[in-house]
């Protein structure tokens, strides 16, 4: 069974005995184009080169192509070589860019911690690994190992280095921050290990900008820091793993990579193994529109605004993987829109055609995914280890949208994007419809979810709606009651609620518990509030509970103002999205980046306000100095928010001008 695998030429891959194996590998790469005979005259004296012709075939057809064998460590000089010979213009090539990793393994056969060779092996099991766990906790002065705190550095490194010959992976947390000093001190006391440093690089990602700081590798074991690895922190090992086994990445590079990424790989390694060639550059651009084609491709999903208050018997319903289930059920895909074809389905509005005579790559590729990922949730309550794997496998699904619209995307078109926008607006106008046909009223509807309020039958709504739109529907829950908070314009916010369901458990969205900009007092403030909620099951009940929290708003009131409060309560965290002399307003946010010596943009600051007004803030503690007029009105922002169903409507709570003070 592979642990792990690293390499060019020569690709060594190791399995959980600690057995290394050595493997020659030459990598293929495929030119299109007239005279190829160019490209051959100029290669064919190299003698670490194999050519021959050959018919392959892309996502479109078949087609006579150069394939050229040879060492994965001469792909950027062949590269080069032939855009030279055909002048940028005249060769297509294909899979010169994709993980050397990664096709080593599919061509091989080979999958990561499994031995079955199944390409969708689902109940597969993780075997039982030596984990060696690591946590640095002050630096290099304070560490622990498996659970020991050591103090003493040569300590630390005499145990640490004695279990590294065991374990088949690290996990770490902060070991990409502080491993390359701990690794290098070692060598100072006659420790030794292969190890090496990712790339770091900045990036941009649905608005965000994030940065992802070098990763530290050490070869022959995968090392994991569960504090920079999203995949991690959602799925734990389980989620990496299968992160790993769906995108044949080693198991360092899977619990690394976006959400985005792990599904453009997971196509990239498909295509591999259907024999699919891969564009080094992708050739087609955004098709002629007129403009009511052009006016209706620019939407995006459809939203209901909700009018803000609280309301009672709420039923909300989700399509399960909305756009990806478009993707499948639609069959849409770049070689399936819009081109010559005798049966095909006319898109209503954008009058795009959607080929019916073959199956689209990108809903064959993804059907895999939604299948595998439908099959976890249906049993995520019966086993944990399906649960985690569900979890990573809803951001991929997530994500796959996305990319259909990304430029860059192997397998994306912008009409595949515009198609799926404009085929869910539709399933949820018609929806809305339906919904009130059968006696519910629509309190909130916004892309792929559907609150409804009403006596008729929920069962029958959703029979409907999944008989019309080719979808599977889910009940989300049913609502005790359910609190839209009012917008900065008076109106609903559509992603600003909170609701007590059925079976007792809140589902809070967009309040201040949820965002990093705000301290934590006001969230454990707005967590013992809701704690109260939690016995509040009618409209009516809010009267009895009133008095208790506003004793606790008063609580943390007083707490500010006579400094009981805790430094790490008053702790306030952002993700810097420029340099600190690009930042236009001067803010608190400015000043602290300009304070972080050496962040750059992507990078998660926390930080404490000592004084608004002057621009003062501090990075590590606060020694009692806090700016108590900003965190007194961070805490009024918070208690608007989690009290609004004690006022709601002037009946229970009316405010009197002397608390306006």
């Amino acid at each position: 069974m592979i642990i792990d695998a690293w390499g060019r030429d020569n690709i060594y891959t190791i399995d959980e005995n600690r057995r290394m194996k050595k493997w020659k590998y030459l990598h293929q790469i495929y030119v299109g184009g007239e005279s190829l005979f160019r490209i051959v005259d100029e290669i064919d004296s190299l003698p670490w080169v194999k050519w021959y012709y050959d018919i392959r075939k892309d996502v479109y057809s078949k087609k006579k192509v150069l394939v050229i064998e040879l060492p994965p460590s001469r792909i950027e000089e062949m590269v080069y070589a032939i855009e030279q010979i055909g002048n940028n213009r005249d060769y297509e090539i294909y899979n010169a860019d994709i993980n050397i990793i990664q096709s080593f393994m599919v061509k091989n056969r080979l999958n990561f911690f499994d031995e079955s060779n199944e390409d969708m092996n689902r109940d597969f099991i993780i075997p039982e690994l030596n984990i060696l766990n690591i946590k640095f906790i002050d630096g290099i002065r304070d560490i622990e190992i498996n659970g020991e705190i050591f103090t003493n550095f040569e300590a630390s490194l005499d145990y640490f280095f004695s279990h590294m010959d065991d374990c088949n992976i690290i996990i770490s947390e902060n070991g990409d921050e502080y491993f390359q000093k701990f690794f290098n001190l070692g060598k100072h006391y006659g420790y030794s290990a292969y190890t090496a440093l990712s790339r770091e690089r900045s990036f941009n990602s649905y608005g965000k900008v994030h940065h992802r700081k070098s990763g530290f590798i050490i070869r022959g074991i995968p090392h994991i820091d569960a504090r920079s690895s999203f995949m991690y922190s959602e799925g734990g090992l389980e989620g990496v793993v299968t992160i790993s086994r769906l995108t044949d990445l080693p198991l360092f590079h899977s619990s690394r990579i976006t959400p985005g990424t792990a599904v453009s790989s997971y196509e990239i390694r498909k295509a591999i193994s259907r024999d699919i060639m891969i564009p080094l550059y992708k050739g087609d651009h955004e098709e002629m529109k007129n403009i009511d084609q052009f006016i209706e491709s620019d939407k995006g999903g459809l939203i209901l605004q909700p009018s803000p208050g609280v309301y009672e018997g709420v039923y909300e319903i989700d399509f399960s993987s909305m756009y990806p289930s478009i993707i499948v059920n639609y069959n849409l895909s770049m070689e399936t829109i819009n081109v010559k074809c005798k049966n095909f389905e006319l898109l209503p509005y954008l009058n795009y055609r959607i080929c019916k005579d073959r199956r689209g790559i990108l809903s064959d590729i993804l059907s895999d995914l939604l299948d595998l990922r439908l099959y976890y949730k249906g049993r995520k309550d019966e086993d944990q280890r399906f649960a985690l794997r569900d979890k990573v496998l809803k951001w991929l699904l997530l994500t796959s949208f996305g990319y259909t619209g990304y430029k860059n995307a192997k397998f994306g078109k912008i009409e595949v994007h515009e198609a799926i926008t404009s085929i869910g607006r539709n399933i949820l106008a018609e929806s809305f419809q339906i919904a009130q046909e059968e006696g519910f009223e629509v309190i909130h509807g916004i892309v792929d979810s559907l609150w409804l309020k009403g006596s008729g039958d929920i069962k029958r709504v959703m029979e409907r709606i999944e008989a019309f739109s080719r979808l599977k529907i889910s009940l989300e829950g049913y609502y005790k009651w359910i609190t839209f908070l009012p917008s900065r314009e008076g109106d609903g916010a559509i992603n600003r609620y909170f609701g007590l369901m059925s079976n007792n458990k809140f589902k809070i969205r967009g309040i201040e518990m949820r965002r990093s900009d705000f301290p934590e007092i006001c969230k454990k403030m707005q967590g013992e509030i809701l704690d109260l909620y939690s016995y509040v099951n009618s409209i009516s009940d809010f009267l009895y509970v009133y008095k208790k929290a506003l004793k606790i708003y008063e609580k943390y009131k007083e707490n500010i103002i006579t400094g009981n409060v805790m430094d790490e309560d008053l702790m306030l965290s952002f993700v810097m999205t420029r340099f600190p002399e690009y930042y236009s307003v001067n803010s608190i946010r400015k000043k602290a980046s300009e304070k972080s010596a050496g962040s750059v943009p992507g990078d998660r600051l926390d930080f404490f306000v000592k004084d608004e007004k002057k621009g003062l803030v501090e990075l590590d503690n606060l020694d009692g100095k806090y700016d108590r007029n900003f965190y007194l009105r961070k805490l009024d922002l918070a208690w608007d928010s989690i009290s609004y169903p004690l006022r709601y409507g002037g009946v229970i709570y009316q405010k009197v001008i002397e608390e306006y003070d």
